[in-house]
């Protein structure tokens, strides 16, 4: 039960990201109009914003425990809430975003990451799927007894 409690702890931090991240950008997602510096990879660009809050913040964050007291089993749990926080954190910024409304959650309309493109207007954000299954093999590497 606890392990539970500690990944759903970590998604509710996920879960008011979305809030305050759509709040932020509104319109224009994937913090099109924030300032800073942004690195063009590939076709779309890695902004500074994005980099201070998911590579930088997040993970220092999350981590404060494991420089406290090493755990093998709580490093799983921590990237399972990770990876499942990130995935659920850009779904519900579709959802509550009130400047952009949730039928644009498409490939078509949301253009500023790549998507698995299912017929021409469907799909999913391409990194759901890596981060799925990141979590899986951390819960069954780390965690999974």
């Amino acid at each position: 039960m606890k392990d539970v409690v500690i990944v759903l702890w970590i998604i509710m931090a996920f879960i008011a990201t979305s809030f305050w991240e759509a709040y932020i950008e509104g319109q224009h997602g994937g913090a099109e109009k924030q300032v800073g510096w942004k690195i063009k990879v590939g076709k779309y660009y890695l902004n500074g914003y994005h980099f201070w809050l998911w590579v930088v913040a997040y993970p220092l964050l999350l981590t404060l425990p494991l420089v406290i007291n090493y755990s093998s089993r709580l490093l799983g749990l921590i990237l399972i809430g990770y990876f499942l926080g990130q995935v659920i954190e850009d779904f519900l910024w579709f959802v509550v975003n009130p400047q952009w409304p949730f039928k644009h959650f498409r490939p078509d309309k949301a253009d500023w990451f790549p998507w698995m493109k299912f017929g021409k207007k469907y799909g999913l954000p391409f990194f759901y799927v890596p981060y799925l299954i990141f979590a899986f093999l951390a819960w069954w590497f780390l965690v999974r007894g």
